[in-house]
């Protein structure tokens, strides 16, 4: 085998167990794929970090593998870090969905009325198609193996 299918089935396999990871959980919407990553973040560390950092995880696999820097997924990954990385991380342990999507709607947002507040948490419990919430992994896959191609 090649080495460029090698890292292709790499590719495969890390978004496939990530998704395979976040189904267990039976998400349906953004709030309940933020739980899942936090929750996963708290009880299985090695899992979460495998499961959260995916997108490193294969653009240094193409560096080391096909001496390849891709930027794409590089910069996916930068806006990944600074939308969900940071609402991951945060010095809160709980158990409760609520309390932790709590806490996110109140670091993002310092001053809400109670109105904006119920909007914002209705809008992040409100059930997303299933394509809409692996809409992330679908793209890093296809640039992934786009570049892995073009190498």
């Amino acid at each position: 085998m090649s080495t460029k299918l090698l890292v292709e089935v790499f590719v495969i396999l890390l978004i496939g167990y990530r998704i395979y990871v976040l189904q267990k959980f039976n998400i349906k919407s953004a709030a309940d794929k933020l739980f899942a990553l936090y929750y996963l973040r708290n009880h299985y560390p090695l899992i979460a970090a495998v499961i959260i950092f995916y997108i490193f995880e294969i653009a240094i696999v193409e560096l080391i593998a096909l001496n390849k820097v891709d930027i794409p997924l590089i910069f996916l990954a930068m806006i990944e870090l600074f939308m969900i990385y940071r609402h991951i991380y945060i010095p809160l342990k709980t158990d409760d969905k609520d309390d932790y999507i709590d806490t996110v709607i109140k670091r993002i947002f310092t001053t809400l009325t109670y109105s904006e507040y119920m909007e914002i948490k209705n809008e992040l419990f409100k059930p997303q198609p299933m394509w809409k919430l692996y809409l992330t992994e679908m793209i890093v896959f296809f640039f992934a193996i786009y570049s892995i191609e073009l190498s």
